[in-house]
């Protein structure tokens, strides 16, 4: 018996939503609101979703999360979980301007904006619950740009 034919993956590659487990929903929605991003909507007082290009940012109390996913909170961890999200910016002064506004809002820089052995330019900060989050500039020519370009939603 032979695989079916499909057009494209089995599991559709498309990255829609990211939802951070909100320790302290009320002071992260005040955090990502600090840095002027536009509120998509809110539930229930303790979920705000956030416009973001590409996908959205979804703020959702961690224990109904943990509770969602099968999981608990103790499991969630805190801290560099091994994941980063990014924020790509069209020109490298724009990755320091956005760290100065990440630090105006409360956010921690963990690392401040260097130049990258890959060409580019790229800095570190957290929110207030200790999700890390990439400001970059990635050069135009380069093979992240065009997979980025690719993706949808980010265009220079």
């Amino acid at each position: 018996m032979g695989t079916p034919d499909r057009l494209g993956p089995l599991i559709p590659q498309r990255l829609t939503v990211v939802t951070l487990g909100a320790r302290d929903p009320e002071r992260l929605r005040a955090f990502y609101k600090g840095l002027g991003w536009t509120t998509a909507f809110e539930v229930e007082g303790d979920v705000c979703v956030f416009e973001t290009s590409g996908a959205v940012l979804s703020l959702f109390p961690l224990e109904r999360l943990a509770a969602d996913g099968n999981t608990s909170v103790a499991a969630c961890g805190k801290g560099m979980r091994g994941l980063t999200l990014a924020i790509n910016v069209e020109t490298p002064e724009l990755v320091d301007e956005t760290i100065g506004a990440v630090r105006e809002a409360g956010g921690s820089i963990t690392k401040e904006p260097v130049n990258t052995d890959w060409g580019g330019r790229s800095a570190y900060f957290t929110d207030p619950e200790e999700n890390y989050w990439e400001v970059v500039w990635v050069p135009p020519d380069s093979a992240m740009s065009a997979a980025i370009e690719r993706a949808g939603g980010f265009r220079r």
